[in-house]
C-alpha cells in the first residue's frame, strides 16, 4: 500500500494532474515511462479524477515531463517548487481497484521560494 501526492492545475479552464516523481525516473527505459504513466493515469481514474495526467522529475536544475503534447507548452513554464507547493491531494494505490480513494492533503512546505505559474491550482 502506498500513495502517491499529486497537483492539480487548471490553466485555460483544463485540468492536469501532475504528480512529481522521483529523479531516478529519468534512468527508465522509455516503455517502463510509458507503463508508469498509464499507471498514474488509472489510478486516478480509480480515484474519480478524469484529467490528464503528467508525470514530473528532476534532471539537475531541469524539469522533465512525460504527458500529453498538448500540455508540453504548460508543463515547461512550472517549477519543480511550484509542483511541490501545489501538492495538495493523494490517492492510495493498491492492488484492490475498489480501494483508490482521492484525499485532500496539506500542500507540502518548500524552502526556496517558488515562482508562480500563469494560472493558479485548482480551489
Amino acid at each position: 500500500m502506498y500513495k502517491t501526492r499529486l497537483a492539480i492545475f487548471n490553466h485555460q479552464c483544463q485540468e492536469i494532474i501532475v504528480v512529481p516523481l522521483d529523479c531516478s525516473f529519468e534512468e527508465r527505459p522509455a516503455w517502463q515511462r510509458k507503463k508508469a504513466l498509464d499507471d498514474l493515469r488509472k489510478s486516478t481514474v480509480k480515484a474519480g479524477l478524469v484529467a490528464p495526467v503528467a508525470a514530473v522529475w528532476r534532471v539537475g536544475s531541469k524539469l522533465r515531463f512525460v504527458a500529453p503534447n498538448e500540455w508540453h507548452p504548460f508543463l515547461g513554464t512550472l517549477t519543480w517548487n511550484t509542483i511541490i507547493s501545489n501538492l495538495s491531494f493523494a490517492i492510495d494505490c493498491h492492488e484492490d481497484s475498489s480501494r483508490f480513494r482521492l484525499e485532500q492533503v496539506a500542500p507540502a512546505q518548500e524552502t526556496q521560494a517558488s515562482s508562480s505559474p500563469t494560472t493558479g491550482p485548482r480551489a
